[in-house]
């Protein structure tokens, strides 16, 4: 049986822009086995297709993955290859495997993907634009338009969520996700005021749950010490007090998702969570923060938020490294 393979080893946010794409890869070709690689970063996501076939890569290929890849499609018989992540090494790959049919996402902007001369070697490609406002769509639609199906649609998404089996969480929550590129680099917000901005959340909300990036050993110290916690990792609670805000220390993947799923709505950095409640049709408020040195900027965010804009109930709001003008706008927001 021929194999249909999708390259998508990229990030989080990345992952769930496409996960209405790959189902309607799996629908235009039902009658093959379709396999996809992750990365490193967003494979533990791949519960939501629960029959697919996944092999795992870096986010960045290096030269051995670059190899395996070839040999992989060398000595498979694959009709097909979805280019849903735009690394310049897989345009190389319609030179070589003249007889797959490549279905590609291609980048106009000052660092063209691929060359003029490569991309004639793809058997389809649809264009996301970043360097002309009028010609910009979300990479939802283009990513539809390159898919290209106009059938009935099966459902081959599995997201089978209720409650933990091991955490009882309260009714009406608020997630919440610290995003150390915004509070630390952008904002240069201290502890304190990250703490204090936290109580903020739980004041305005029923109940505050909140999650940090993994690597952050420093800042997840920070919140194990000074808020009541459940680690995903030994699925022990740490109480320290009877308010209203819980860590979820160390959770991820499914566990992640379901957390989301249960919350009524999600407050964040605009990130991987915002794509998660987007695609879970969750209200979410996106915290964003620019620093524009001159006019190019401006114009590249405007081009950023057009395509990477999520599809539904979502809104956003600009916050400021001065703490407490942040604090005034948002108490008129939540």
């Amino acid at each position: 049986m021929p194999k249909v393979l999708i390259l998508k080893n990229d990030r989080v946010g990345d992952y769930f822009t496409a996960v209405k794409s790959i189902n309607l890869i799996l629908n235009k070709h039902k009658d093959k086995r379709v396999e996809i690689f992750l990365s490193n970063i967003n494979y533990k996501f791949n519960f939501i297709f629960k029959d697919l076939k996944i092999k795992i890569f870096n986010y960045d290929l290096n030269i051995v993955e670059k190899l395996k890849i070839f040999l992989y499609i060398l000595f498979n018989d694959i009709s097909d290859i979805y280019i849903l992540t735009p690394k310049n090494f897989y345009y190389y790959l319609p030179l070589l495997f003249k007889k797959t049919k490549f279905h590609a996402i291609c980048i106009e902007s000052n660092k063209r993907r691929p060359s003029k001369f490569l991309k004639k070697y793809l058997f389809r490609y649809e264009t996301l634009y970043r360097n002309n406002k009028s010609k910009v769509l979300s990479v939802y639609q283009v990513l539809e338009n390159l898919i290209n199906y106009k059938n009935e649609v099966k459902n081959y998404i599995s997201l089978n969520f209720d409650k933990f089996s091991f955490l009882e969480l309260p009714k009406n929550i608020t997630f919440f996700h610290y995003k150390h590129n915004l509070f630390h680099d952008k904002l240069s917000w201290s502890n304190s005021e990250i703490k204090k901005f936290i109580h903020f959340l739980s004041s305005k909300r029923n109940f505050i749950v909140f999650s940090s990036e993994l690597e952050n050993i420093e800042k997840n110290n920070f919140f194990f010490e000074n808020f009541n916690s459940f680690d995903f990792t030994t699925k022990k609670h740490n109480y320290i007090n009877k308010n209203n805000i819980l860590y979820l220390k160390n959770i991820e993947g499914k566990n992640l998702v379901n957390a989301i799923y249960l919350s009524n709505d999600v407050i964040a950095p605009e990130s991987g969570i915002t794509h998660i409640a987007s695609y879970l049709k969750k209200n979410t408020l996106a915290l964003m923060n620019f620093n524009f040195s001159n006019k190019s900027d401006i114009f590249q965010q405007i081009i950023d938020c057009k395509e990477w804009a999520p599809l539904s109930n979502f809104k956003f709001t600009i916050i400021k490294k001065d703490y407490f003008k942040t604090i005034n706008k948002l108490s008129k927001l939540l």
